[in-house]
């Protein structure tokens, strides 16, 4: 079981569209997949179909094979769940006090055989975070090639190396752009600023702005399934095949 964690040093970079659709992509090469959102935001219940009214999640249930939802494209998934205010930091004290906790609820999945789970945190520095990197085999920094999400990059890779130091098995942090935009010179100058001081963490692909992303999550759709050809579609195909030749060679 390999597992990725979806990660951000602002938000607003698309972080949890990207962690839906790559989860989505993998399913799609006869991978069993698992997605966990530790997000409060709980938006990936939008991204994968579940029904707006549901409240149950990882924040009510936790980590456990009934609560598992199955989502209509091809992927098993655990929302955060709908809290209130008290809800949420009572169960952010818990994961404070337990900072294991998430490493040994999916150890409790085992018996499920999940090829890959994904994991989708909040930005920036968070008890989600922690959990995350606690178990996490790949981090994938999800930033935006603009001059904002550059001058977080090493704070977060701060957070990675604490987290993680520990860890023989923590593969690595990788850098993935999205939203890049075909016709910018800045946007091309931050790229080529990311290969200069990056070049080895960087992910080979880069996401292209594609106006079919907002249209696709207008109907609560992942972009692979309401337009599988646009640009933005492929991209994200490509960086999928990118993580398994990756997994494979670990």
């Amino acid at each position: 079981m390999h597992i990725i964690a979806f990660i951000s040093g602002k938000g607003g970079v698309g972080k949890s569209t990207l962690a839906a659709n790559m989860a989505v992509a993998l399913s799609q090469r006869q991978k069993r997949v698992l997605l966990i959102d530790l997000d409060p935001q709980n938006a990936q219940r939008v991204h994968l179909g579940l029904n707006p009214d549901e409240y149950a999640g990882l924040s009510r249930e936790g980590i456990a094979p009934s609560s598992i939802f199955e989502s209509p494209f091809g992927i098993s998934f655990i929302p955060y769940g709908r809290v209130s205010e008290s809800e949420l930091e009572e169960f952010e004290a818990q994961l404070k006090g337990h900072p294991d906790w998430l490493a040994q609820h999916i150890q409790g999945l085992k018996e499920l055989a999940f090829d890959y789970v994904v994991l989708d945190t909040p930005p920036g520095p968070s008890v989600y975070l922690r959990q995350a990197l606690t178990v996490a085999h790949k981090a994938l920094v999800v930033l935006l090639a603009d001059a904002a999400s550059f001058a977080t990059i090493d704070k977060i890779s701060t957070l990675v190396e604490q987290y993680t130091a520990d860890r023989t098995d923590f593969e690595g942090m990788y850098l993935l752009i999205n939203q890049m935009p075909i016709h910018s010179k800045l946007g091309h100058q931050v790229r080529t600023a990311l290969y200069a001081n990056y070049a080895e963490q960087l992910v080979p692909v880069a996401i292209h702005r594609d106006p079919r992303v907002s249209q696709a999550l207008a109907f609560e759709r992942p972009v692979l399934h309401y337009e599988p050809g646009c640009k933005a579609s492929l991209d994200i195909q490509y960086v999928a095949e990118w993580l398994l030749s990756s997994t494979q060679d670990a």
